[in-house]
């Protein structure tokens, strides 16, 4: 008798996010900030996080969320200087690092509608806990809402990952995206505008 396939990919306890965020997050960090800065956000982590994240040793294929908000929240206080204008040039940034070149170019290829109908799965690729969904569609916006995630809790994940959002919308067909997010109950609600 054939066995069932079983899906290759590990589920990793608690809440965690796939390494390559964290490899993109350091490299925007290197071409931010460079040497300097990412020794700054280096020395701001907590030990633990240290130990596990920022060395050269390789990282597992999931790591903890909360390594991953320790660096944005080191990079936040450290060299961005609380400034939103420079973390979300930085989002962009780790964006464009963390993507492959593929996956850029089947979104590229996809009109932001398109893109919307995929949110979820590509939001369970990339973290181990959370839900994302697309509330509405329309010819020039789409509404998406976040829940059961930590970032929803945080009001600096919230700003990072609604640009993440809109940066991401931004490489379809969509021109001049503009994005606006609040939280609605126990969800982030976030709103993608374009012309």
């Amino acid at each position: 008798m054939v066995e069932p396939v079983r899906s290759a990919r590990p589920q990793p306890a608690g809440a965690c996010v796939q390494r390559k965020s964290l490899i993109g997050f350091r490299a925007a960090c290197e071409q931010t900030w460079g040497e300097d800065g990412i020794a700054a956000i280096g020395g701001a982590l907590p030990e633990d996080v240290r130990e596990r994240t920022a060395g050269i040793r390789p990282l597992p294929d999931w790591i903890p969320l909360d390594d991953l908000i320790a660096w944005h929240v080191a990079a936040w206080n450290g060299p961005a200087q609380q400034d939103e204008v420079v973390m979300a040039r930085h989002a962009r940034l780790t964006v464009d690092q963390g993507f492959g070149r593929v996956k850029r170019t089947l979104i590229a290829a996809l009109s932001p509608q398109a893109l919307a109908a995929r949110v979820g799965p590509l939001w369970r690729d990339e973290y181990s806990t959370g839900k994302l969904e697309t509330l509405a569609v329309s010819e020039r916006s789409v509404q998406l809402a976040l829940s059961e995630h930590k970032y929803v809790e945080i009001p600096l994940m919230r700003f990072i990952i609604a640009e993440v959002y809109r940066h991401v919308l931004s490489m379809t067909r969509a021109r001049n995206v503009a994005a606006s997010y609040a939280v609605h109950d126990t969800s982030l609600t976030v709103t993608l505008r374009w012309q």
